[in-house]
């Protein structure tokens, strides 16, 4: 199966797809992003920066389950029960120049506008990576792309 038909597959199946990208030189850090959410759930795509695959898949599956449950997710206000835990996490929207860099697939899947958001999560002291002394460093790259 291609992946092309992988994804049609899956968004067919599940209502959605997880893309998972790897910097093949380790000098990015992995993301992770839904395909299938701007069509099946009106809500924008989501990237989840800097963590593990299975747990960003696990994740974007999670805020899945809240958008079929009614949950409406807002931009640029820390949230609460999105991560678990006690975990407040803000959603950013995406620059429209990164898309075709960060959204590959989901450009090709789509092939006209959609919406994207990044999660940040926070780091041990529950500090955002936009917020001064964030510990966390894996998502800066994703700090580049948000508006």
């Amino acid at each position: 199966m291609t992946k092309d038909q992988t994804i049609l597959s899956n968004i067919e199946e599940h209502g959605w797809h997880c893309s998972n990208v790897f910097d093949p030189e380790g000098i990015n850090k992995d993301f992770a992003y839904s395909i299938g959410f701007e069509e099946t759930f009106n809500h924008p795509e989501i990237m989840v920066f800097g963590l593990d695959h299975e747990v960003a898949h696990q994740i974007l599956w999670d805020i899945v389950n809240d958008i079929k449950d009614g949950v409406k997710l807002k931009t640029d206000i820390k949230l609460n029960n999105v991560i678990g835990g006690d975990y407040q996490v803000m959603f950013k929207e995406v620059k429209i120049e990164a898309f075709s860099k960060y959204l590959g697939q989901a450009v090709d899947f789509y092939d006209q506008p959609f919406r994207a958001w990044v999660l940040l999560w926070p780091d041990k002291n529950h500090v955002l990576p936009i917020e001064k002394n964030c510990l966390a460093t894996d998502q800066n790259e994703a700090l580049n792309i948000i508006k």
